[in-house]
């Protein structure tokens, strides 16, 4: 069965999907998971049966905000990377931009956490990001033994950086550390791209555990 192009919407109308999506933006930046569809409806100066005719609900919407991100932005440096020469450039490209873009939209992707339209960008995202992982392993710059699983294991550590405030530091060290930078996600990034380097990578353990009885544990 092959799947309907979706409808052209005319002008007055792709005009309000505009200034719905800009609103639910600042409203989710604002509010979090708090925010309503009544009050993106009045930052977007349409009606509430306006916005229900084209988003559903906050699911919706977050897939909305999270495609105009991915078609702005995480496209461009898709092609950039698949036109670099370099594996490891392309791989670092791929890797910076969408962490920047985690951090700046940290809000949406914290409404998001638990919703279809986080997996779906997700899951687009990481299968370019493991088709320049392996240009990169073939290139022989990158350990081999990495696998298309360790990806979104290896984003969420970098992520979860992003999530730790000062809290959570003098929970752990017993004092309050310096906030972070916004762009502290980086040096983190920096160890990542270090352990990913082959030359003095040790042998990993095996993700997942095989089962009792197996030639593994034999």
């Amino acid at each position: 069965m092959t799947a309907q192009a979706p409808r052209r919407l005319r002008a007055d109308a792709a005009r309000n999907v505009e200034r719905i999506v800009a609103a639910a933006r600042e409203v989710f930046t604002e509010k979090g998971a708090e925010g309503q569809l009544d009050d993106i409806a009045r930052r977007a100066g349409v009606a509430p049966a306006t916005l229900y005719r084209h988003f559903a609900g906050k699911e919706d919407l977050i897939l909305a905000i999270l495609r105009r991100r991915f078609t702005e932005d995480l496209e461009p440096a898709i092609r950039r990377a698949e036109a670099d020469p370099d594996p490891w450039s392309a791989l670092v490209t791929l890797l910076e931009t969408a962490l920047a873009i985690t951090a700046e939209e940290r809000p949406i992707f914290s409404v998001a956490r638990n919703a279809t339209a986080f997996f779906a960008i997700t899951q687009e995202y990481f299968a370019f990001l493991w088709v320049t992982l392996r240009r990169a392993q073939d290139a022989g710059v990158v350990r081999a033994d990495l696998t298309a699983d360790d990806l979104p294991r290896l984003f969420t550590m970098i992520i979860g950086v992003q999530r730790l405030g000062s809290d959570f530091g003098e929970a752990i060290i017993g004092a309050q550390p310096e906030p972070a930078p916004r762009d502290g996600w980086r040096r983190y990034l920096s160890l990542l791209l270090d352990s990913l380097r082959p030359a003095a990578a040790t042998s990993l353990p095996p993700l997942h555990t095989p089962p009792p009885g197996s030639p593994a544990t034999e």
